[in-house]
């Protein structure tokens, strides 16, 4: 099984994901880890799985709420750069 290796600018991404929730609808919250926690489940069972999207990066869209888990596979290691909104330009988060 591959590790998972959560860079700082996605879990700066998840946390904003989950105070604009906790925000609008607090009770919402809950439904979006979980659904998060579940894809981060899949991937390291099967990382490959998904298919490349831009270098070397894949993306893993999560099923209810509009969002995509941005990755690379590293050896034994999914190294998870981002968790964007879906509407958003990946590029984003290489800028910060």
């Amino acid at each position: 099984m591959y590790h998972l290796e959560i860079l700082q600018t996605a879990k700066d991404d998840i946390q904003q994901i989950v105070d604009y929730y906790d925000d609008v609808a607090p009770f919402v919250t809950d439904y979006f880890l979980e659904e998060l926690f579940s894809c981060f489940d899949i991937l390291k069972k099967r990382p490959f799985l998904f298919q490349v999207k831009y270098r070397e990066t894949r993306v893993c869209y999560l099923k209810k709420f509009p969002f995509g888990i941005h990755y690379q596979v590293m050896g034994k290691a999914i190294e998870i750069l981002a968790v964007l909104h879906t509407s958003r330009n990946p590029d984003i988060w290489k800028n910060q």
